[in-house]
């Protein structure tokens, strides 16, 4: 088959929730007739559960296949992914996000559309499982919701707006494989994302970036559309808390490797007083900012400054 007529979906898990990744390779069996052909690869990333070949008979769609990847990490299990496919345009989609009917088939029009952008991605819903309590808006954005009400792009790394995420992320071939060989030469970037239970991020952001440094650009469209499912115990604060942290950790591990130096906090009498009074707001706003410190103080621990 033609690798530019082809997409590759690949679901990178560790000891996945089984009712949700057939929640999401079901998603991909309703996938439109234009979608298609589409590739499927699970990347069993180092689990130690994993469902039987009677679970995939049951909900896997066509051209599929299983690798397993032994270096834990989502980082990793990504890499294998773009190492075991064929199409010109990988999607990322983890193992509890559904696509809409439409994804893919828009997802290669974009492709068409838009030469220009070596990456991109669109709105994540949030669905909430059984006995799962919605946390405070402020929060919302920690568990990939987002909101996407006009198609925007940039090459600009800053520019948050513009930035895809991993959930459903389109990702060229050429960046894939540029990304993929860097990452051989440079491990420090395996350390970006999610690693069993240590909560760490940006993975994702890193692949966009590095293709901004390729000299394309990187977007995000209202017409992708998916569902992040969303377990009860995702919504706890104790949880919630934990990932606010290891954002900020991961921004500033992030800005590490590629600068090799913490990023700078806003000096001055002023700035120092702000982010103490925010630290002492009662309620959610608060408690992120308590958060956010926390992880920024662990990475100034670990690559040498105190902030």
């Amino acid at each position: 088959m033609n690798p530019a007529a082809l997409i590759s979906v690949v679901i990178p898990t560790h000891n996945p929730d089984p009712g949700r990744l057939m929640q999401t390779l079901l998603g991909l069996r309703a996938q439109s007739a234009e979608a298609r052909p589409f590739e499927t690869l699970v990347v069993d990333n180092a689990s130690t559960r994993f469902p039987d070949a009677a679970f995939f008979l049951e909900c896997a769609p066509e051209d599929f296949q299983i690798v397993r990847e032994e270096r834990l990490g989502l980082t990793a299990a990504r890499l294998a992914g773009f190492g075991a496919t064929r199409g010109d345009l990988v999607i990322l989609v983890d193992d509890d996000n559904v696509l809409e009917a439409g994804y893919i088939a828009a997802a290669r029009q974009i492709a068409r559309d838009h030469p220009f952008l070596m990456s991109w991605s669109g709105n994540v819903e949030l669905a909430f499982e059984a006995g799962a309590v919605p946390p405070p808006t402020l929060w919302r954005s920690y568990l990939t919701e987002r909101v996407c009400v006009r198609a925007v792009w940039s090459n600009d790394p800053g520019h948050n707006a513009s930035t895809p995420w991993g959930a459903g992320m389109c990702v060229r071939r050429a960046l894939a494989d540029a990304y993929r060989d860097h990452c051989s030469r440079d491990s420090k970037r395996l350390s970006l994302d999610l690693s069993g239970d240590r909560l760490t991020y940006g993975g994702d952001t890193d692949i966009a970036y590095f293709g901004c440094a390729m000299g394309f650009g990187m977007g995000v469209f209202p017409q992708l559309r998916l569902k992040h499912l969303i377990p009860a115990g995702r919504c706890e604060k104790a949880y919630l808390l934990r990932a606010i942290e290891g954002h900020a950790y991961s921004e500033w591990l992030h800005h590490w490797i590629l600068n090799g130096k913490l990023p700078a906090e806003p000096g001055g009498l002023r700035a120092g007083a702000g982010r103490i009074l925010r630290r002492l707001q009662p309620g959610p706003g608060g408690a992120a900012e308590r958060a956010c410190a926390s992880g920024r103080r662990r990475a100034a621990r670990e690559f040498g400054r105190s902030p």
